[in-house]
């Protein structure tokens, strides 16, 4: 082999090694929102605002986030056998996993990804403080961050440890720091329920619309019983216009409305917004599917409610909402007399 083809296999080698290491962007086209167009290169950072990719040509290039519509990357082997875990139920191996992830990844934008993915799996684990602190996390190193979503606020009434119930304390009294206390509201609503509404109706006038939506929201739980029809519509509404990482928990919480005034299947099509729209919020979503098929079962639509409980147990193992939907499941088998 001479040295030229031995040059050529060697570059050769180099160039298929540059590209598979490159991440891969997909965006919407500044003048044709339906067209995609595919990038390469390095992606510098990614944040609530804007994506920075150094190209294979070596210039740098600003993408608003607005317009990402997906990114392909390479995450370390440790990352990727935390979400597995996680998909599988094991979630104290998921954190751990995770935050051997964290040690890991030495890129930013990559680090608060997983930040993201271990608050979640803290919530679904039930760990609200740490899911809290990790969430926080993610704000100081992105205040505008794209993981918004994973909020962990309340979506209903639970009863908290003592932990829990310190940590949501120290997050309420954090002024100056909004989503900390929103945070603290939420979750101390049923039990410090004057200072929680005082600083949810501060929060709601915010100029933030993450934060002021969230903080409806919240106060929205305070009129379970009392709302009327016209409340839930005009609430639905205004649901709808609000910031689409803002609306899982208000979804659930309408449904909740719904079902006080005795709308069976209003409730179970706005539970069902957070499977069909936020599957990733598993925790909520997994909730909402098990509420809404109680609500089907309320309609007599027995095997419809099965389909959601078997949905439950099959797509989020080991969460509270599939213990109960498997002890749904058996009871269904039983005749209706022993029910």
């Amino acid at each position: 082999m001479t040295r030229a083809i031995v040059g050529s296999f060697v570059l050769a080698c180099l160039l298929l090694q540059t590209a598979l290491a490159q991440d891969i962007v997909i965006t919407s086209s500044a003048t044709d929102p339906a067209a995609r167009i595919k990038k390469a290169g390095q992606i510098l950072d990614y944040t609530g605002t804007e994506l920075k990719l150094r190209t294979a040509l070596g210039t740098d290039e600003t993408i608003p986030a607005g317009r990402v519509l997906e990114i392909r990357t390479r995450w370390t082997p440790a990352h990727e056998a935390a979400r597995a875990a996680r998909q599988e139920g094991r979630l104290d191996d998921a954190a751990t996993l995770f935050r051997q992830a964290k040690r890991d990844e030495n890129r930013p934008w990559a680090v608060r990804q997983i930040m993201a993915d271990l608050a979640q799996c803290y919530l679904e684990a039930g760990r609200i403080d740490s899911a809290g602190d990790e969430f926080l996390g993610i704000l100081a190193s992105d205040p505008l961050t794209r993981h918004f979503d994973c909020i962990p606020v309340a979506w209903r009434g639970m009863a908290l440890d003592s932990a829990v119930e310190a940590r949501a304390a120290a997050w309420l009294g954090a002024r100056g720091a909004p989503a900390a206390v929103l945070l603290g509201a939420s979750w101390l609503l049923p039990t410090r329920r004057k200072e929680a509404v005082a600083a949810l109706e501060e929060l709601a006038t915010s100029t933030d619309p993450q934060i002021a939506g969230l903080a409806t929201v919240q106060l929205w739980r305070l009129k379970l019983v009392a709302a009327t029809n016209e409340e839930a519509r005009q609430w639905q509404i205004q649901l709808e216009r609000m910031p689409t990482d803002v609306q899982p928990a208000g979804w659930y919480v309408l449904g909740d409305i719904l079902v006080r005034q005795q709308q069976p299947e209003a409730s179970a099509l706005a539970y069902l917004k957070l499977p069909t729209l936020f599957r990733q919020q598993r925790t909520l979503a997994s909730e909402a599917l098990l509420a809404a098929g109680y609500q089907l079962e309320k309609m007599s639509q027995a095997d419809q409610a099965a389909g959601l409980y078997r949905e439950v147990v099959r797509d989020y193992p080991r969460l509270v909402a599939a213990t109960e939907a498997e002890r749904r499941l058996e009871r269904m088998k039983r005749p209706s007399a022993e029910r």
